[in-house]
Order: C-alpha cells, then structure tokens, then sequence
C-alpha cells in the first residue's frame, strides 16, 4: 500500500521544518532560563512573591481562570499557601560574536567548563552575567561602583539601575564570605583580565557567584549574549539591556 501524495509531503514539510529549528538553535538564536536572582533586577530567577502575596492567596483563593492565566502569562507556580515565579526566558544572540567582539556592559551566556575554581557539580553549566572587564582591563570594586582602568563603569542605562538605591540593589559589593574571593578580598584588590578572556559579574552583586570568586572566562567559551526575554509576560518583557 502506497502512502498518499498528500502525506508524503507533509512529512516532507515537519522535517524540514524540524531541521531548521534545531540549526537556528544551534548556529542563531537558543533559548535559555534563568535558574537564579543573581542578575536580578535585570533578569530574575524562580523567585517567592513579596511578603503580602501569599496573605492575600491565602485569604481570598484564585478562581480557576486566575490560576490559568497566572500560569500562561505571568509564569506563576501556585502552591498550597501562595505562588512563586518562574524564572525569566530569553533568547541568545548566538551568532553577533563571529563578526564583532563582545563589548562591556552586555549580557552574556558562557560555558563554565574549563574554569577550575567553579567547583565540579556545577562546572559545565551554563552561566548569564553582565560583562564587566575586557582582555587586559584592570578591575576594581569600590562599593557601590566597579571601576575599569580607573573609571567608573556607569555609561549604560544597566549601571544606572543596578547603582540606584531606590530599587534595593546597591551597585556592586566586596561579598562578606569566608573564606574572602579569591580575587577581591578588599576594595584596594585589583585583577587584570588576561589575553583572549572576559571578565563577568551579576548585577545582584550581594548574592552572585561571579568573577570575584573564579576569576575570567575564556572567549572561546562564550556562547552569545543575552537580547529579549519572552516569558513571562512581566515588567522584563523585551529586549535586555
């Protein structure tokens, strides 16, 4: 029995459809999520609700097309006393770097598998920072700011915010660990990024494993950089800055 003209071709046409998928994935744009707040208030991970959420959930139940939505739309996951969030989805711009170099201040997506000091059960993930330091620029943190061969960064709308006291983010921090970051134990530390590497920190600096604990990441693991997040449908909806 012979198949049909009809379902032949749309055979045809899912695999073909199918391909392209997988290699616009591969060579252009790949979707990722962001596993924790470290980047926040840029980007955000799975987050709880502020402390008022769950009284209300509490008090007066969301009907079943407020849970519908909430889920669809605003990435909620409901449990038996409130909800938290989902974390924020977004494409990578995987191909910008094979004709230009990265530039400072965007956000980037990179291969954490040949950096030693991560250690092993998360080395090989995936990591989303904000790219702070280029080959051979000396960094510096005198909280609030991070300085770039003695200047402020500042000159993007991202530094801005991340400065701003009025969003509860105090710009970037000496973390008060123990034992200290390797690399910034004090605010009179400096670290030169070496050839051919970047240097990465999170915007939520009081709460991100960055480069003041493991150091720079080599450019050739550098997968692309952060351009749109396209769920939930929240405040961050669009393009990322």
């Amino acid at each position: 029995m012979q198949k049909s003209p009809a379902l032949r071709e749309n055979i045809e046409v899912l695999l073909v459809a199918v391909i392209v998928a997988m290699a616009v994935r591969t060579f252009f744009i790949q979707p990722f999520k962001i596993p924790t707040g470290s980047m926040q208030p840029t980007l955000y991970g799975v987050y709880p609700p502020p402390n008022d959420r769950p009284t209300e959930y509490v008090r007066r139940p969301p009907s079943i097309l407020e849970r519908l939505a909430g889920i669809i739309f605003q990435g909620k996951m409901y449990e038996t006393y409130g909800y938290r969030t989902r974390g924020d989805h977004i494409f990578v711009d995987k191909i910008s770097y094979h004709f230009r170099k990265p530039r400072r201040g965007e956000v980037i997506v990179f291969d954490t598998t040949h950096i030693p000091e991560i250690p092993a059960p998360s080395r090989g993930n995936f990591y989303i920072k904000r790219l702070i330091g280029l080959e051979n620029d000396v960094i510096q943190i005198k909280p609030p700011y991070v300085l770039v061969n003695g200047e402020v960064l500042d000159e993007r709308p991202a530094f801005k915010r991340i400065y701003s006291l009025e969003n509860g983010y105090h710009g970037y921090v000496i973390p008060e660990t123990y034992p200290a970051p390797k690399y910034f134990p004090s605010s009179a530390s400096t670290y030169t990024v070496p050839p051919k590497h970047l240097f990465p920190m999170g915007d939520n600096s009081r709460s991100s494993l960055d480069g003041r604990f493991w150091g720079s990441v080599p450019q050739e693991d550098l997968v692309g950089r952060a351009v749109f997040v396209y769920w939930p449908f929240s405040e961050r909806f669009g393009r990322v800055d």
